[in-house]
């Protein structure tokens, strides 16, 4: 090999320059996102029902339709909700799934054979699998009351930035449909003698478009256009209506015509309490620039923008500034540790060696940049902390190298001769060393599930450029080294040798020792595990508090629209609010990847406040939780941030299940009562509600009979007085706009009211509903809630600064106890104990193939399970730091603290691995265990000391940044690594004067 190495110096060289080269044009090209992407798992079908109770919706849809979901083999679960009028159903596909398309597919199969067991009446079912999709840009359009009006500007808005690219598509929220209202006088209908049915069959007859086929004038072709359509609002107005006597009177006789928007109210967008149309633009992801897109859509309307006036367009929501932002942030990290890591090794190996070394650090970045686009990866976060991760530990094998080759070379040998006995001694250790860290990491890369694919940029940069920065120490930098290093002079001055060799003779005196003084340590690290607060993903660092408004279920839009107005009011009143957007009957934009998006209803409101730090924000989630509890009782509110990791309701969720719907509701009030008295929970609340008035119309049907009346014409009726029929279609605008047939009052028709109308046979006689049905008032259920088919409930709770989802659950488990749940009751954990044991199972799924090749590496190196035995007593040493550690630094124990141990054991297992190395070389010169054990300790001293003075150097501006997500990672790698180095110098090689007395012997070849 190394004969090869000395061949091939040109070439060598310039496919490393090339390889650099192609970083550096990825790094201008490469798409950038702040967080990675997901795949479409998340899907919501909506099923309208209009008129059917939430009990009738479920039996007669929500049942079949989960019932043939459940065959879908790759849906994972199904969450249901019945409500009076439609069916919500949350389905998730299985973690395993990458390619979505074809079991979207067939889950719409599943739908079309759900729609045969369906009643005929129930409306249009759709499926929306594109649930996480989030907009990078959302521009509010204001400068006019009229919401119709600003809906035709957001509309012409969107024509001029479709064609930008990068586009996926373009959404308006807040906008207003137009329909034009055709408002019947019951008591000129009864005059007249006309019914509602007439004046439907004229509509649908005059507004007709019928060919008028064309005529031939000298050679050309006319067109004929006959008239038939609705030229404009005074042409309805103005259509005839036939009499019983055969005479007509203009269909203004009969009712009031108007234009207006459409009912019922559609949800609303206001921005700083401004009425405003919402323009999402939804980026292409994967293979877009969020930075260079945000610049094209400034560009643009910075083109169009005076076409607009005098229309405001304001960004509302923009991420192509908050991805700059954080990729800038990471950058002067990634630099900060650079600068850091080079003073460390100049400090520790001298100038020159330490140019060499730091050498490879801009090589190895730029080569694994360019191999990572190559590859289609995507420039966000988790590539970047990969990165700076790996730049401590990617050093480490140049740095064994370069201090290998000049103590050859300060022994006297050649440059060439040293090169080549460098290269054969460390080529396998090193290999063996580089392929144990990516050993480690494997099941990270691996594991499927929603925090695996958010993380997976970690495992897979650590992997390739420890890859690439082996290949480079034993090719490119082994041939600088042996150009450019000198014998040194005076080397017997080294301090590090001095230390060296006192932990030598510290190991050969006191071996005993130090084994019992290393099992202490991990007793009482372990003992402190219980003051460790666990946490699944920590909140996200946006100064942004978002406020989700519940009323009653049955709660009309107009009264949310109201409680949501006066408390923003409030809020806004308060010297630390920037902005304020309220969205009304729904949540509004997903402006971030975390937020849990929530279909249409006319209860719920969400308001998102801007502070202008994220310290400001626990004041004002303080506030607006007493706010509202003194002055705005009547409101169901939960407050918190935005979250990092996969989406979830709320950190603590526990689902409540029984047979018995009055005994689950008696549970779901005590697990309420519990948490509410948890120190820590704040904004408990369950699904349960009181229930919605209904009015039951009981027909007499031999009564209707006789006046020639169904039940059905009486329910068409009391339909179209209330919430109207759509009669015809005007087709003048660029959109048709339905014309709808109803009483006056519409929904606001009062119960008296009610009484008194009119129901039409076929004949066109009135007949008065009190003549042929009576009126019941009783109370039916708002909404039934199930998962995978069975009936429960949930109970959900934010936590306070400080306190853990692990700390809320021990609350109830402990009040459980002391107070026992109605017998057969069964919880299930969601919220962050749900997403902290998937992706903990995920991770233990992949473990074994981790371990498997961890074995592998380590038995081709050393081809003893004794030795193999002793390296992996590595893992337990390094628990010395990494509990305490984060106990102290006051970070909890979550995903990410499991990825600095996952990191922390490729580490420490390389430092193992150097250490045996060198005593076995010295076992096979005959030295006995304790001298090989001493000059093993004395020789990797230093190499080890340097790579974990890099790594924690490396590691130190992420665990002093702002960033909430990465700190954690930064101090279980840290604490970890300073407690196991010093432990793996003294303790391992104690452990091998015990375990090890010769070198591993040949295979015996006995007789056959």
């Amino acid at each position: 090999m190394t004969r090869r190495l000395l061949n091939c110096q040109r070439l060598l060289g310039m496919v490393v320059t090339m390889l650099c080269i192609l970083g550096v044009a990825a790094y201008s090209t490469m798409p950038r996102q702040e967080d990675p992407s997901f795949p479409y798992r998340a899907g919501l079908i909506s099923v309208n029902y209009a008129g059917a109770s939430a009990d009738a919706v479920e039996r007669l849809v929500l049942r079949p339709l989960v019932d043939e979901l459940r065959q879908v083999e790759e849906v994972d679960f199904t969450q249901s909700t019945a409500r009076t009028g439609v069916a919500l159903v949350r389905l998730r596909l299985n973690d395993d799934i990458y390619d979505t398309d074809p079991a979207w597919d067939r889950v719409r199969q599943a739908m079309e054979r759900a729609r045969q067991d369906f009643p005929d009446d129930v409306g249009q079912m759709a499926l929306d699998d594109r649930l996480i999709d989030i907009p990078a840009i959302v521009l509010a359009v204001g400068g006019s009351p009229s919401v119709t009006e600003l809906s035709d500007v957001a509309e012409r808005l969107k024509q001029n930035l479709s064609d930008l690219p990068g586009i996926s598509r373009i959404e308006l929220e807040g906008d207003a449909d137009e329909q034009i209202t055709l408002a019947l006088d019951d008591a000129a209908l009864y005059r007249l003698g006309i019914s509602p049915a007439r004046v439907l069959d004229t509509l649908a007859r005059r507004n007709q478009t019928i060919p008028g086929g064309f005529v031939v004038v000298d050679g050309r072709r006319l067109s004929v256009l006959p008239n038939s359509e609705f030229a404009d609002i005074d042409a309805i107005r103005a259509t005839p209506i036939e009499l019983p006597d055969g005479s007509q009177v203009p269909l203004a006789a009969a009712a009031d015509v108007w234009r207006g928007p459409a009912e019922p109210r559609q949800p609303e967008t206001w921005y700083n309490g401004e009425r405003v149309v919402l323009v999402s633009i939804i980026m292409e992801e994967g293979n877009t620039d969020a930075i260079r897109f945000g610049q094209r859509v400034r560009e643009r309307m910075a083109q169009i923008r005076p076409d607009f006036a005098p229309y405001e367009i304001r960004e509302m929501f923009f991420q192509p500034d908050k991805v700059e932002e954080r990729l800038d942030n990471l950058a002067w990290s990634l630099v900060l540790s650079v600068v850091i890591i080079v003073a460390v090794v100049f400090t520790g190996m001298g100038i020159r060696m330490g140019l060499l070394v730091a050498s490879i650090l801009p090589m190895v970045a730029l080569i694994s940049v360019g191999l990572y686009d190559l590859g289609g990866g995507v420039l966000h976060q988790i590539a970047v902390i990969g990165m700076v991760i790996s730049l401590g530990i990617l050093i480490d094998n140049a740095i064994v190298i370069v201090e290998n080759i000049q103590g050859h070379l300060d022994n006297g040998e050649r440059r060439l001769d040293a090169l080549r006995s460098a290269v054969g001694e460390l080529a396998g250790p090193l290999g063996a060393s580089t392929g144990t860290t990516l050993a480690a990491f494997a099941p990270l890369l691996l594991a499927k599930g929603g925090a695996a694919d958010f993380t997976r940029g970690v495992p897979v940069m650590i992997m390739l450029t420890l890859s690439v920065s082996y290949l480079l120490a034993i090719s490119a930098v082994p041939l600088l080294a042996a150009r450019f290093l000198k014998p040194r002079r005076k080397a017997g001055k080294d301090r590090l040798l001095g230390l060296a060799r006192f932990l030598g003779r510290l190991v050969s005196d006191y071996p005993g020792r130090l084994i019992a003084a290393g099992a202490l340590l991990v007793v009482v690290s372990l003992a402190m595990t219980p003051f460790m607060a666990q946490q699944f993903f920590p909140n996200a660092d946006r100064p942004r508090v978002i406020v989700e408004v519940y009323l009653p279920e049955g709660t009309d839009q107009a009264r949310t629209a109201e409680a949501a107005e006066r408390l923003e009011k409030m809020i806004r009143s308060q010297p630390d609010v920037l902005e304020v957007h309220r969205f009304v009957g729904f949540t509004g934009p997903s402006f971030y990847y975390n937020l849990q998006r929530a279909p249409q209803a006319p209860n719920r409101a969400r308001l998102v406040v801007t502070t202008p730090t994220l310290e400001d924000t626990t004041g004002m989630i303080r506030w607006i939780r007493a706010h509202v509890k003194e002055d705005m009782p009547e409101l169901d509110v939960t407050v918190g941030i935005l979250g990092q990791g996969p989406p979830r309701a709320a950190p603590v969720e526990i689902r409540v299940y029984h047979a018995s719907d009055d005994t689950r509701v008696a549970a779901v009030e005590q697990i309420y009562r519990i948490l509410r008295d948890v120190e820590g929970t704040v904004d408990v609340r369950h699904d349960l509600d009181i229930g919605v008035p209904s009015i039951a119309i009981n027909v007499d049907d031999a009564t209707a009979a006789r006046y020639g009346l169904t039940r059905a014409d009486v329910a068409q009726s009391l339909y179209g007085q209330s919430f109207g029929v759509v009669a015809e279609r005007y087709r003048q605008e660029d959109d048709p706009i339905p014309l709808v047939l109803r009483s006056r009052e519409g929904t606001s028709l009062s119960l008296s009211r009610l009484l008194s109308v009119n129901i039409y046979n076929v004949r066109g006689d009135a007949v008065p509903l009190s003549a042929v049905a009576t009126v019941d008032t009783s109370w039916e259920p708002a909404a039934r809630y199930l998962r995978d088919g069975v009936r429960m409930n949930t109970v959900t709770a934010n936590l306070e600064t400080g306190y853990s989802f692990s700390q809320a659950l021990d609350g109830l488990y402990a009040g459980l106890e002391e107070n026992p749940l109605p017998p057969g009751t069964r919880l299930a954990m969601g919220g962050d104990a749900e997403g902290s044991g998937d992706a903990n199972s995920a991770l233990l799924t992949a473990a074994p193939i981790g371990m498997l090749l961890l074995l592998f590496f380590l038995l081709l190196q050393f081809n003893s399970f004794r030795r193999v035995g002793i390296i992996l007593l590595t893992v337990p040493l390094a628990t010395v730091g990494i509990f305490p550690g984060l106990v102290l630094s006051g970070s909890p124990f979550g995903f990410q603290s499991l990825l600095g141990v996952i990191a922390l054991v490729g580490i420490v297992v390389n430092n193992a691995i150097v250490l045996l190395d060198v005593m076995d070389r010295e076992l096979e010169k005959g030295k006995d265990i304790l001298e090989a054990v001493r000059a093993a300790v004395e020789q990797r001293t230093r190499p080890i000391l340097l790579t974990t003075a890099t790594t924690v150097a490396g590691l130190l501006p992420l665990a002093f940044s702002s960033s909430t997500l990465w700190p954690p990672m930064a101090w279980a790698i840290i604490s970890g690594l300073l407690a196991s180095t010093v432990l793996t110098l003294l303790v391992i090689p104690a452990v091998c004067t015990r375990l090890i007395k010769v070198s591993v012997p040949e295979p015996e070849n006995a007789p056959a």
